[in-house]
């Protein structure tokens, strides 16, 4: 473990000059979250979301503060200003504080599909807040890669569902679902934006350790919230998913999606532009495709193809 972080760290300084690196951090980071939220998905189902997030967190935040004793060593915390606590802690407020609530809502009226399509727009805002507040520039084919990542990832996404299932609300509930979709997308941005914000000239490990640190307060309360509610008629509440087989299972997962890819994602973000980093870091749904093909639970058809083709020239177009 201690090895495999030093290794990090060190692939990290090398790449400190080098341009593509941030981008192929940001791609990398879509891949081990579409790896992992197979897996997530599928133990969710057999101990609950609430469960499963929050061993995430419980297991990844002593991981992350121990690469960042060895690769910082103990005065790492003192690396921590005020504006990059602030900027941090807004981070895991738009997403595992009102951005998934905000979402869970979306899902509600429009279908998990339709919201996440829609809520996919998240990178415009991005790639915006850079240019606004940063000084990023963003041409016509960087506007153009984004356009075709959003639009590949949002068909993707449509198509995993029969056209019935797409958009079941109507009316004033339909305009409220796409009025919470938009503000989802407001919220990922968000996300991205503070940690291009916080993170800038901070350790990922380190960046990660503080953020991971806020989810597991966020997600206790959340946990200890559902178990109130739960009905009396359901019987006990669910364990955490601490029990000795199920963390067997669930460790790789972890380590290969939290510890990996939260510090790739970490590093992309405040090493390349966010017109560049937030549609590359946003294409699970990309990776998902061959991921299922390859277990057996996707089939290749045109519409799908063409989806594929649409995203990767997106893709191509971002990092050219």
């Amino acid at each position: 473990m201690v090895m495999g972080s030093a290794a990090v760290s060190l692939v990290a300084e090398a790449g400190r000059g080098a341009t593509w690196l941030g981008p192929l951090c940001a791609l990398c980071s879509s891949l081990t979250w579409a790896y992992g939220s197979a897996i997530y998905t599928r133990e969710a189902g057999r101990v609950g979301p609430a469960e499963v997030n929050l061993t995430r967190a419980l297991l990844v935040v002593p991981l992350f503060a121990l690469a960042t004793l060895v690769t910082v060593g103990p005065q790492a915390l003192g690396l921590l200003r005020g504006s990059s606590l602030g900027w941090l802690s807004l981070s895991m407020l738009c997403s595992y504080g009102l951005g998934d609530l905000v979402f869970y809502l979306t899902a509600l009226r429009l279908g998990t599909p339709t919201g996440l399509a829609i809520s996919s727009v998240f990178p415009v805002w991005s790639a915006l807040l850079g240019a606004l507040t940063l000084g990023e520039r963003i041409g016509v084919g960087r506007w153009l890669g984004i356009a075709f990542c959003i639009g590949g990832v949002a068909w993707l996404v449509l198509l995993q569902v029969p056209t019935g299932e797409r958009a079941p609300a109507r009316g004033r509930a339909l305009a409220g679902g796409v009025a919470l979709a938009v503000l989802t997308s407001l919220l990922w941005a968000g996300n991205a934006y503070s940690i291009r914000r916080g993170a800038a000239q901070l350790p990922m490990f380190l960046v990660n350790t503080f953020r991971y640190f806020m989810a597991v307060l966020v997600l206790s309360c959340t946990w200890l919230l559902q178990r109130r509610r739960r009905p009396a008629a359901a019987g006990p509440p669910e364990r955490l998913l601490l029990s000795g087989h199920h963390l067997r299972r669930f460790l790789p997962t972890v380590l290969i999606e939290a510890f990996i890819g939260s510090s790739i994602f970490v590093y992309g973000l405040s090493h390349s532009d966010l017109s560049v980093a937030a549609p590359l870091s946003s294409l699970a749904p990309l990776f998902a495709v061959p991921i299922g093909l390859y277990l057996g639970t996707e089939r290749l058809h045109l519409r799908r193809l063409l989806a594929i083709v649409l995203t990767v020239s997106g893709v191509a177009l971002l990092v050219r």
